[in-house]
């Protein structure tokens, strides 16, 4: 699909009449402009259109004829889109009445079909897309975007008369200044596209009438066995549909069976403009315009966007990067500091300078050491075997993960305060204190800012017997 563009116009040249159309990335597209070709004000607003796109300020997109554009609908057998991916030209090889490789391709966004994959393919010979652009550069404009007609008249279609059924069966007749486009679809599906090589507003009527009301009833009966609908909604529009008297001929033209509905868009000579307007604003069109015919302000567009994104994507990375240093410095910085506080702790605790890396190992010598030599005196301080019935409680804390914030012991009586990674923690630390030989109660104290449970535990030396 196309890039898209702040500003876009549509242009919309045939039987001597300009139509343009404008429109921004929000909004419904407007008639800029529907005179005369060859009037002096149609001239200035082609021109300054026209000055915009080679600037890069603006689309200018066109329609490729019908008749020249072919739109398969392809399916592979795969689940895969990548794998689907790789057998499009070769399927639409096949199906083309020309080589793919002489021709401008496309392949519309897959979709999942019956177990495998399906795509819409518009096609455009390269000889009739450089022939085209050679008529619309002689009519004054050289256009950023060359669509396919078939294909933005159903895209607008849909975007003004969104179908009320999602199986909803319609057709839409575009009457042009020298073809009539036959496009039809279910629900918001595209099916198909018929051309008429003549159209009401040239040539004889008579003749008109007549192969409408052979061909266009064959097409449209065609389009009800192949969707098993009774009936069909069929739109009109285009220039020729400004005239309601002309449209009522050829309604008549037609079986009252073929048709349950008749309904004319509103604005029907701009319909093509706004739709080719509106296709190029939000990318949603297709642009034949690619490699070697590409415009050189949508390459140089295209190009701006590359290198936006890499500098997103390189501003990004240095952020990261940034972000991943300094958060490197002050880890460095931490570190430093905790290792100067723990070597003042462990010089505090040995009695004597510490070599790096030898805190843990000297402290704990340090306190082995100490722990002999008050051994005697603590036992005769402590004949109820207070110390270790304090390592017990803060040993069992620590196998399960308890905070203890609060501790009070005695040889009768025990009272703490902590929170718990869960409730059954508490439970389960509250009876290894009643197997150490307290008689606890336990009761709920909230709940810890990081949602752990806080509890309060008290007891009293059991006396079992």
């Amino acid at each position: 699909m196309a890039r898209g563009f702040k500003t876009a116009y549509g242009l919309d040249v045939s039987a001597g009449r300009l139509v343009l159309a404008r429109c921004g990335r929000r909004g419904a597209p407007q008639v800029a402009l529907a005179a005369a070709a060859d009037s002096d004000e149609a001239r200035r607003v082609l021109q300054a259109a026209a000055s915009e796109a080679a600037k890069g300020a603006a689309a200018l997109a066109v329609a490729a004829p019908a008749a020249q554009t072919a739109v398969r609908r392809l399916r592979a057998p795969f689940a895969s889109v990548r794998k689907a991916a790789k057998v499009w030209p070769a399927l639409l090889d096949v199906d083309l009445p020309f080589p793919v490789e002489s021709a401008a391709c496309f392949y519309d966004a897959p979709r999942a079909e019956n177990g495998g994959t399906a795509t819409l393919a518009p096609a455009l010979r390269l000889s009739d897309l450089e022939a085209f652009l050679d008529d619309c550069r002689a009519a004054g404009a050289d256009p950023t975007h060359c669509d396919a007609e078939a294909l933005a008249l159903w895209s607008q279609h849909l975007a003004e008369a969104p179908p009320a059924r999602a199986d909803g069966v319609r057709a839409l007749v575009w009457l042009g200044a020298d073809h009539v486009v036959i496009a039809r679809g279910r629900g918001t599906e595209f099916l198909a596209a018929h051309v008429l090589r003549a159209s009401p507003l040239a040539g004889d009527p008579q003749a008109f009438a007549a192969l409408w009301a052979g061909r266009a009833r064959q097409i449209l009966a065609a389009h009800l066995a192949e969707t098993s609908a009774p009936e069909l909604d069929l739109w009109w529009t285009g220039p020729g549909a400004e005239d309601e008297a002309r449209l009522a001929e050829l309604r008549r033209a037609l079986p009252a069976e073929i048709a349950g509905r008749h309904e004319t868009h509103r604005q029907p000579a701009s319909f093509l403009a706004r739709a080719l307007a509106r296709r190029a604003a939000d990318g949603s069109g297709v642009n034949f315009r690619t490699g070697a015919d590409a415009h050189p302000a949508v390459v140089q567009a295209e190009s701006r966007d590359r290198r936006r994104a890499y500098l997103g994507v390189a501003a990004a990375a240095l952020l990261v990067l940034a972000l991943n240093l300094g958060e490197a410095a002050a880890r460095r910085g931490r570190l430093a500091a905790a290792q100067r506080e723990l070597a003042a702790l462990a010089q505090a605790v040995a009695g004597e300078a510490v070599p790096r890396g030898q805190e843990a190992l000297m402290v704990e010598r340090a306190i082995s050491r100490r722990d002999e030599e008050t051994k005697p005196f603590r036992v005769a301080r402590d004949p109820a075997g207070m110390e270790a019935q304090l390592a017990r409680v803060l040993e069992a804390a620590a196998a399960l993960g308890v905070e203890i914030s609060q501790l009070g012991l005695s040889p009768a009586a025990i009272s703490l305060r902590g929170a718990a990674p869960n409730q059954p923690v508490v439970e389960t630390f509250a009876a290894r204190l009643e197997a150490d030989g307290w008689s606890i109660q336990a009761e709920a104290s909230g709940t810890a800012p990081d949602g752990r449970p806080q509890f309060i535990l008290k007891g009293m030396v059991r006396h079992d017997g």
